[in-house]
């Protein structure tokens, strides 16, 4: 991987990041994905499963589309796990006081996101897949803007992999039945 392309996939991981942290971090937005964010996250997967299915049909006729269209895939998928994060989050919240540990709080947050919005892991997979794509089909490319989009969707795959990694899909046991019991007293 050349410097350029690695700072590109550097720049992806850390909008992405960035950008699903900034959806979070707001109380105001956490309340609201609670109430809505399903939803959301539902229509966002099924458009991000749609124009995957899209791009793969495109490839034959016209190969930088499917790129495109895979990045924007990404993109949307990673959106829609947002989303459903911060309605985890703020499911989370209401069954954690202010005061709790933050172990506490974080496994109150991998119970809501595993268990009432399971849309979290499975929109930020469908993402993952998406970005993969893109950075593969685009890395065989010869075309210096698709070269830079496969650059910037394998930051966008390294980011997918860090929101599932803070979602606790890859911590056994990531919840215990505490934290389960507070969640499903306030849900």
């Amino acid at each position: 991987m050349s410097p350029v392309a690695s700072i590109l996939a550097i720049v992806g991981w850390a909008v992405l990041t960035v950008g699903g942290y900034a959806m979070i971090a707001s109380g105001d937005r956490r309340a609201w994905a609670r109430e809505h964010g399903s939803r959301w996250t539902l229509w966002l997967g099924a458009l991000t499963g749609v124009l995957i299915a899209v791009a793969a049909g495109s490839f034959s006729v016209w190969e930088q589309a499917g790129v495109y269209l895979l990045a924007v895939a990404g993109v949307l998928g990673y959106t829609a796990g947002a989303t459903a994060a911060a309605g985890a989050a703020g499911l989370a919240d209401a069954a954690t006081s202010d005061g709790a540990p933050f172990a506490r709080r974080v496994r109150a947050f991998w119970y809501a996101s595993a268990v009432y919005f399971r849309g979290t892991r499975a929109a930020f997979a469908l993402a993952f897949l998406a970005f993969a794509l893109a950075a593969i089909v685009a890395g065989v490319s010869v075309n210096p803007v698709l070269r830079t989009i496969g650059s910037f969707s394998v930051g966008g795959a390294f980011a997918c992999l860090t929101a599932l990694a803070a979602t606790g899909v890859f911590v056994p046991g990531s919840y215990d039945e505490g934290a389960a019991e507070r969640v499903r007293a306030t849900h």
